[in-house]
């Protein structure tokens, strides 16, 4: 910031400076020569500043300004573009309108297509979980030469997936569509807005914490696609210029029209989280969805309301399109805490193993060596206890401040105590349909509102 300042200042003094020879007015190629005059002076006064901005050392940057300058650096051109995903999303969106993807299919054919597009996501998964394996084992000594046929087949599958992504987001799309209109969630006849959405990976995300004490200091969005030896790069680049804690994870996603949906191989998780996403969409246009940032109570009155609705179309969606795939699906989230998230790879976890205790206690000892200004002796800790993890088939590759900054406590099932999710689940209980139960919540402009629903609709 400091050297952009002097850089405006230098151009600043450069443009008073209106000290240019003589010319006479009449003649044409005096003036010719005054104009290019200037544009020299113009483009001397641009190249000051970007020598300024861009050719003094990081070292003379201070606070602020030196952290953006080195984490920009470090992260170069990989960040996540949200507004370049909005522009190809809603291109796409258009271009399919013309070109119809996937309607050129049998019923059959778009079932199998769907199909196999889950399947090819699930082997993508256990890939993504092998080479963090690989990258996590503390004996190893190239991990990229050893994850380097995973990468490749990682690389050609995704590159499969793209091509017949379009036709499945089509296809889905539709069979949406089809079930929330047989269960009269329409607006004037038609289903509002349109069901649009597309499968991403969801952005990585670079977290800095300061070595001294858990906290999230600065946080950046990063390209989906990073392989797990650019995170590294981009980690070790960061701490070598800041003496911070570092680390690339995973996130769940963006809201955004059209919606994003995380790639997961459970056919009727996706179709629920498809409904739910579309639920969101409907009440931006409605009392409910604009007073979500009022409270947390009304988040969690959004939500849950979001999961009604996407519970039972996505269950509907599987019962009429993929009858023979009517069973339950765990939540994908957090994905550590699956049993099947380490894929085909051979360690498993230990089920008499508790994670949750485990990382409290670790997370305990790691705050009280920092309080105690042990800052490397928390460190060694935490690797070791990392490394006690992965012996227990837990694929953590680092655990370190930025770590448990981004994840924060570890109450690992805990049940909700909160009492809307009850309240609304017994509001559904009472009306007779689900667009009975939407038209009701949607006009909630406050928590009470839920109260006063449940008292008019009378006991169950």
């Amino acid at each position: 910031t400091s050297n952009l300042w002097l850089s405006l200042g230098i151009i600043r003094s450069i443009m008073r400076t209106r000290t240019l020879p003589a010319v006479n007015s009449q003649a044409r190629p005096a003036t010719r020569w005054s104009g290019r005059l200037r544009a020299r002076i113009y483009g001397r006064a641009l190249l000051v500043c970007f020598l300024c901005t861009w050719l003094i050392p990081a070292d003379s940057y201070t606070g602020t300004a030196r952290v953006d300058f080195l984490v920009q650096q470090a992260v170069g051109g990989k960040g996540f573009r949200l507004a370049a995903w909005e522009v190809q999303a809603i291109g796409q969106k258009l271009g399919d309108l013309v070109t119809r993807p996937g309607s050129e299919l049998s019923p059959g054919e778009q079932h199998d297509l769907v199909i196999a597009y889950l399947d090819a996501v699930g082997r993508i998964g256990e890939l993504n979980a092998q080479i963090e394996r690989i990258y996590a084992d503390p004996q190893g000594a190239d991990p990229a030469a050893a994850a380097a046929a995973q990468q490749a087949e990682l690389t050609a599958l995704r590159a499969t997936q793209a091509e017949r992504r379009p036709a499945v987001e089509a296809i889905l799309q539709s069979q949406i569509a089809v079930v929330l209109e047989a269960a009269g969630l329409t607006t004037a006849g038609r289903v509002w807005p349109p069901v649009r959405f597309q499968f991403t990976e969801s952005p990585s995300y670079l977290i800095l914490s300061p070595r001294d004490r858990i906290v999230v200091e600065k946080g950046v969005y990063l390209d989906p696609a990073l392989s797990t030896e650019e995170m590294e790069q981009i980690e070790a680049a960061v701490q070598a210029g800041l003496d911070v804690s570092a680390l690339v994870d995973g996130t769940g996603g963006f809201s955004s029209y059209p919606t994003m949906i995380l790639e997961y191989p459970a056919l009727d998780w996706v179709l629920d989280t498809i409904a739910h996403e579309w639920t969101h969409t409907y009440l931006f246009y409605h009392p409910l969805g604009w007073r979500y940032d009022d409270s947390s109570a009304m988040r969690t009155i959004n939500e849950t309301v979001a999961s009604i609705i996407g519970d039972e179309i996505g269950q509907r969606a599987v019962q009429r399109f993929y009858p023979e795939r009517v069973t339950p699906a765990a939540w994908p989230r957090p994905l550590s805490m699956r049993a099947d998230w380490l894929g085909n790879v051979e360690a498993k976890i230990d089920t008499t193993f508790e994670f949750g205790p485990f990382m409290r206690e670790t997370r305990l000892e790691v705050d009280r060596l920092l309080a105690a200004g042990q800052i490397e002796e928390a460190e060694t800790y935490m690797e070791a206890q990392r490394q006690v993890l992965v012996a227990q088939g837990y694929v953590i590759r680092k655990l370190n401040q930025a770590y448990f900054a981004f994840h924060g406590s570890y109450a690992v099932g805990a049940a909700s105590t909160d009492p809307i999710g009850g309240k609304l689940r017994a509001l559904r209980e009472r009306t007779d349909s689900l667009a009975d139960f939407l038209a009701t919540v949607m006009q909630f402009e406050a928590a009470a509102d839920l109260d006063a629903a449940l008292l008019n609709s009378g006991p169950s």
